[in-house]
């Protein structure tokens, strides 16, 4: 479960700096976070 709250972490980073797009950030879906952490970082605002 570690594993999973550190992707969290990396990927909402990356996705609040605008380094991934999400057709990228979904295709972690199931793999490194769940649909539900997937809507999380989603509703987060990313950088200008």
């Amino acid at each position: 479960m570690a594993a999973k709250n550190m992707f969290y972490g990396f990927l909402s980073n990356m996705w609040v700096l605008g380094r991934l797009d999400r057709e990228t950030l979904t295709g972690y879906v199931p793999v490194f976070i769940s649909e539900e952490e997937l809507e999380q970082i989603l509703a987060m605002p990313q950088e200008e």
